[in-house]
């Protein structure tokens, strides 16, 4: 489409094709088949490789700015094409309402990002670094211009890039203003924009005439996000991006095994961070391949056709497409299945359970903890694999003193404690319940702490109608190297339930 498109491989345009096929006849390649028709192709793969990118933000929507009514403000993506060589301008910065150099130009950071009014809190990360960079080259090519750039919070990150912003300040004359612009306007004689706004810095207000408008507008998600994580069966984050099966751990994974992510599909991000986020994904994908099999963790939930009585809760907890109902019986996609118990849990007959873990060991392990009670008050305490469990190990490795009230029953998650769990040791005689997992945001299985926060609430409803305080049951988020809060969190829990006893 123009010279410098990556890839770098010619296209034809339906819309201005007038089929006279002169480019069929002239390629010695025969690479051009006006025969050619769409056609949905089905492929056997063994890995997928998400790389959807991002959509512009359209700024339109901060109706403040003039986007779309005023042709002097463009967005940052529209100033890259005017400083490309083989842009609409072949690299000449001009207006577009008059066509003549600027003399006075305006960047404006954060347009739809870090905005809780447009549902964008998120920073779009590589603005910044991009107006400094696009400030500077219009000042290479126009140097009377007069520069300023309005911002909210200058993040200069990566490489060079804080050093790359104080020469613009220093060496170029870029002028930076914290603050924000509340309305952009044409003057009165139709020469130019007036933006008014706010310096937050000087704690002033402020009217500045632009001939040139940059909205350094944000990165969103691209329309299609949710539909493509649907086919997909892979998880959205409250961004709309596609969501990482561990932000420092494995991001460039998704929670289904062999579906990776890649550049701006997990979240924004500028053009180092990206290649190096594709680099990783495509590294981990050939790995797999290579390998020629995924190995399968044996903890993934079994199916008996003769307990199922077809009621399909398990299907619609399964955040992870493993479970699927046809012809009368539920079908498991071992692949997709991360063992985290949830869809365990939801079953009423035990049709669904992960060895090692059903519901009847785990009920077995309950009456063997509460079978003789040596100690007051008894806690039977629930602890997620990834997290509280391993805090708890710490806290022992530590040498942490804490009461030795609780006897620990380890479950890959919380969310697969099954709310009987938590009544069968109640009425065993245990004086208090505790669930510890993971924090909410940082749940190995995404949803899984959530799951059993939605359940607590049902279980304290069901506490109150069977006569027993709730304040004997506990749900509490510990990570793996919170040993201190796992020894705090016994300890006000064993003296919550003297007090109890006491009272």
């Amino acid at each position: 489409p123009y010279p410098q498109a990556v890839p770098l491989i010619p296209v034809i345009d339906p819309n201005y094709c007038v089929h006279c096929r002169a480019c069929e006849l002239g390629c010695k390649r025969d690479a051009i088949d006006f025969a050619q028709e769409d056609e949905i192709v089905e492929l056997d793969i063994g890995t997928i490789l998400v790389a959807t990118g991002f959509q512009v933000f359209d700024p339109s929507v901060k109706g403040e700015y003039g986007y779309g009514m005023y042709p002097d403000v463009i967005t940052g993506m529209e100033m890259e094409r005017l400083l490309n060589p083989y842009g609409p301008t072949s690299g000449s910065i001009v207006c577009p309402s008059t066509g003549e150099p600027p003399k006075n130009v305006a960047f404006i950071l954060c347009v739809g990002a870090r905005d809780e009014k447009v549902g964008n809190p998120w920073c779009a990360r590589a603005c910044c670094n991009f107006s400094v960079k696009q400030a500077v080259q219009l000042k290479e090519r126009v140097p009377s211009a007069n520069i300023k750039v309005f911002y909210t919070d200058l993040r200069a990150t990566g490489k060079g890039c804080e050093e790359f912003l104080a020469r613009s300040e220093s060496e170029f004359e870029i002028d930076y203003i914290r603050g924000k612009i509340a309305r952009i306007s044409p003057r009165d004689d139709g020469n130019g924009l007036i933006l008014e706004g706010e310096d937050t810095l000087r704690q002033e207000l402020f009217e500045y005439n632009a001939d040139l408008v940059v909205l350094a507008a944000a990165m969103n998600p691209p329309a299609d996000t949710k539909e493509m994580a649907k086919i997909l069966n892979i998880s959205t984050g409250a961004d709309g991006f596609f969501l990482e099966d561990h932000l420092k751990m494995r991001p460039s994974q998704s929670s289904v095994q062999g579906i990776f992510l890649a550049g701006s599909s997990q979240g924004p991000k500028d053009i180092p961070e990206s290649i190096a986020h594709a680099e990783s994904a495509a590294s981990k994908a050939i790995a797999m391949m290579a390998k020629g099999y995924i190995q399968l963790d044996p903890r993934k939930v079994q199916y008996d056709a003769e307990k199922c009585i077809q009621c399909k809760l398990c299907t619609s907890i399964c955040n992870f497409g493993a479970l699927d109902f046809k012809d009368g019986k539920v079908e498991v996609f071992m692949p997709n299945c991360t063992g985290c118990g949830a869809c365990q849990a939801m079953c009423p007959t035990g049709a669904l359970y992960i060895p090692g873990f059903t519901k009847n060991e785990i009920l077995t392990q309950i009456e063997s903890a509460t079978e003789e009670k040596k100690i007051s008050p008894l806690i039977i305490a629930f602890l997620c694999n990834w997290c509280s469990y391993a805090g708890a190990d710490l806290a022992g490795t530590s040498k942490m003193q804490y009461p030795p009230n609780a006897r620990v029953i380890h479950v890959m998650c919380t969310a697969m404690i099954d709310p009987v769990y938590v009544f069968h040791a109640f009425t065993r005689g245990a004086d208090g319940v505790l669930i510890a997992g993971c924090y909410e945001q940082d749940c190995h299985y995404n949803t899984g702490f959530h799951k059993a926060l939605v359940r607590s609430e049902a279980i304290v409803q069901i506490l109150k109608r069977m006569e027993i305080d709730p304040n004997r049951f506990m749900i509490e988020s510990i990570s793996a190297g919170e040993a201190t809060k796992f020894q705090e969190t016994m300890k006000a829990f064993t003296a919550r339930l003297r007090e109890l006893q006491g009272a």
